[in-house]
């Protein structure tokens, strides 16, 4: 269900190509009360990082005090993901997915292309934040 419903973010976002009101008013129906926080994740920044030669692609959010990793629709490092998606199973994605999801759909974030000997460098930088 909940990739389903990222999905449906997507399509949404990339269909309207902008965020107004009613788009705002359609994140608060599937994400109550936080589409502020998803705004402001969305401010902050996203960033793709792409490894060469191998193609991998590792997205981040940057959240109020440091980066967060990402795997879209799946993963968020924040502790946010760790206990209310993993542990207590309240919600189903947090707020950096959603904004990883919309920025992509939007085509509003920062790219980053690195050789693929620093992707150990960044999942070292961001570990230590943890």
């Amino acid at each position: 269900m909940s990739k389903d419903l990222l999905f449906q973010v997507f399509k949404e976002a990339k269909e309207k190509q902008i965020i107004d009101e009613k788009f705002i008013s359609f994140l608060d129906d599937i994400y109550p009360n936080k589409s502020t926080s998803v705004i402001e994740v969305l401010k902050r920044g996203i960033t793709k990082y792409t490894y060469k030669p191998s193609n991998r692609i590792v997205w981040t959010a940057q959240g109020e005090n440091q980066e967060h990793l990402i795997y879209p629709k799946l993963f968020c490092s924040c502790q946010d993901f760790y206990k209310n998606v993993v542990i207590k199973k309240k919600r189903i994605f947090c707020k950096h997915i959603l904004a990883q999801i919309i920025s992509e759909a939007l085509n509003q974030f920062k790219t980053v292309a690195l050789d693929d000997n620093r992707f150990k460098e960044l999942v070292r930088e961001l570990k230590l934040r943890i």
